[in-house]
């Protein structure tokens, strides 16, 4: 598997991912729904794919740049994140920042698993070949 494929793959799991949220809260629970939330899935998206291209790059090369790469991109999207949520919680109302930091918890979960996954199925396979 290359990364082409893990990008694709994330870029599908991500958008299943947005819709669900997307149809799910605005279906049954639309009085706590807000823009953030909606557009949470999608910046994970982002985050997720860009941490595929960035991290199996350097993959062919070095085992330091690998590691260099991957806490450097670990920053950088725990800094958007935290920037995100924050300007996202502060603008809400009461009830609605509680659905708003369980949705992002689980979401922040959720992608940290699928990329860690895609990552050790990138590897495992560059091992085996």
């Amino acid at each position: 598997m290359n990364s082409n494929d893990l990008i694709k793959r994330s870029i599908i799991i991500g958008s299943i991912i947005t819709i669900v949220v997307a149809v799910v809260f605005s279906v049954w629970f639309s009085d706590v729904s807000s823009a953030p939330l909606i557009i949470a899935p999608v910046l994970f998206t982002v985050a997720s794919v860009l941490t595929i291209k960035v991290l199996t790059i350097p993959s062919a090369k070095a085992l330091l740049k690998f590691s260099s790469a991957f806490m450097l991109t670990t920053v950088v999207k725990m800094l958007i994140f935290l920037a995100f949520f924050l300007v996202s919680y502060l603008q809400m109302p009461g009830e609605k920042r509680i659905c708003f930091v369980v949705v992002f918890l689980l979401l922040h979960i959720g992608f940290t698993v699928i990329d860690t996954i895609a990552l050790l199925l990138f590897f495992k396979d560059k091992e085996n070949s």
